[in-house]
């Protein structure tokens, strides 16, 4: 271990400083571990001395270098490793210059997510329209938890709710999927476990692969965290391997964040030979292979099925798999997971707390209820046996208006080609005015410069009121 000597530059300080900086006693330590590491005489990873070293080699009490350190892990120079004690932290963890973006982030999407348009006129919400018995159902066992006492004191298990993470062990198992618990952790929904992954391995101006078309939430979330985005486009059975290879030979992107299982907003679900080609790529390349899989609950159950999520295949090597329940519960009480291997571990671990440490007691135990008593498994039978009914009824509707749908394997939303030169921005502004809420191609497609004529829609919010909208705003565009 490095020694670390007493420091009294105050200029050395100026990374931890601000208006609420320490002073005193408290700073100069901080100050000592501040030069260290800008100095390089403490390297990454390295074992800081303990917090009763410190104190004697300094002449402070314990109770100054306890907050010394504290004050350093709540500004990412160093972390804490449970009965070890403090390291320093890699580059990647250091406070960074203020972030870069490639391009500033569009909003106009999460309009999707906060309207507070009724549901019946909201035909590209992404929120699950659940039946009356489903809510009922779900507002008991929301009832029941709330009743039955929570521990109100300390943050639980970091990774999360113990018989949660094995439920959700289970859960994965029935689908052939064999993980110990250690690799689950869970967090307050699907995009805040894709936030954690990509905060946890993504620097500003690290470049990244996403899919074309794909969820806008991808995008936004690398966007704000300054990442350089590149897009491969999606064809019916998965990513095009060729475009992949191309990128990954020029650009050594670090990631890349796609869907296997329904993948948004295509519908389509990645193919057998397509996901084991995805992983020879990202083991080639050494690129980590995020799959999100928040609407996989919706695949319809079928014998031998083609498709299966990429982690099947990996073994917990390259691919992180994020899911959720937030379309099958609801979204104001879904809990997402990530699943990942050792070499992922440690920063995720890291980077966990930041999303919602401590506020999941009831979701946790909503959604353990759901699973231990096999509500949830009868819950998805349902569901996916209305979203079935609703997506022959609204391709037939499509049809008659002359309206190209894409084939998908089930799941929430219809990926429709208006056709005939339509730009669905344009129709999304004139149906927003008639107090219709839609979502236009563009929204999948932002780094394209032309004109959409692609339109998702939500099969259980397209109502009758709203295909009448659609055409009538059809009409007087083709005027």
């Amino acid at each position: 271990m490095t020694g670390l000597s007493h420091s009294t530059d105050q200029d050395t300080f100026a990374a931890t400083g601000g208006p609420d900086a320490p002073t005193g006693q408290t700073a100069r330590v901080i100050r000592t571990i501040a030069q260290g590491i800008a100095d390089g005489v403490l390297i990454a990873d390295e074992r800081l001395p303990s917090i009763r070293v410190m104190a004697d080699t300094h002449g402070v009490s314990r109770d100054t270098v306890q907050r010394a350190y504290d004050k350093l892990v709540a500004g990412g120079q160093i972390y804490a490793r449970r009965g070890s004690g403090f390291y320093v932290s890699p580059p990647a963890l250091m406070p960074a210059a203020p972030a870069i973006r490639t391009a500033p982030v569009d909003l106009a999407p999460f309009q999707l997510c906060h309207s507070t348009l009724p549901l019946d006129r909201s035909p590209g919400s992404g929120v699950l329209r659940h039946e009356p018995s489903a809510l009922e159902e779900l507002n008991r066992v929301l009832k029941s938890v709330a009743s039955s006492g929570l521990r109100t004191t300390g943050y639980g298990d970091p990774a999360g709710y113990l018989p949660l993470r094995e439920q959700i062990r289970i859960k994965l198992g029935l689908d052939g999927i064999d993980v110990p618990v250690d690799a689950i952790m869970t967090v307050p929904g699907c995009i805040a476990g894709l936030g954690v992954v990509i905060r946890a391995f993504v620097r500003p101006g690290g470049r990244v692969l996403v899919e074309d078309p794909c969820s806008f939430a991808h995008v936004a979330a690398l966007l704000s965290q300054g990442a350089e985005i590149l897009h491969v486009p999606r064809k019916a059975d998965g990513p095009d391997l060729d475009v992949l290879r191309l990128l990954c030979e020029r650009y050594r992107p670090v990631m890349f964040l796609m869907s296997s299982l329904i993948q948004n907003p295509t519908g389509n679900c990645v193919s057998l030979h397509t996901a084991r080609q995805l992983i020879e790529i990202a083991k080639e390349f050494e690129m980590i292979l995020v799959d999100d899989v928040g609407q996989g609950d919706l695949l319809p159950a079928t014998g031998g099925r083609p498709v299966v999520p990429l982690l099947l295949l990996d073994h917990l090597d390259r691919v992180i798999h994020v899911g959720g329940s937030s379309r099958i519960l609801s979204p104001e009480v879904g809990v997402g997971h990530i699943v990942a291997g050792d070499r992922y571990q440690d920063m995720l671990n890291r980077f966990r707390p930041l999303n919602g440490l401590g506020n999941l007691q009831i979701q946790e135990r909503v959604l353990y209820r759901f699973l231990d008593e096999g509500l949830y498994r009868r819950r998805c039978e349902r569901i996916r046996g209305q979203l079935a009914k609703g997506t022959i009824a609204l391709r037939q509707h499509f049809a008659g208006m002359g309206i190209t749908t894409t084939p998908s394997m089930g799941g929430l939303f219809l990926w429709a080609d208006l056709g005939g030169g339509v730009d669905t921005l344009e129709l999304a502004r004139r149906l927003l005015a008639r107090g219709f809420l839609s979502a236009p191609g563009k929204h999948f497609r932002p780094a394209s410069t032309v004109a959409s004529s692609e339109m998702r829609f939500n099969v259980t919010t397209t109502s009758e009121a709203a295909l009448h909208a659609l055409a009538d705003g059809l009409s007087s565009l083709r005027e």
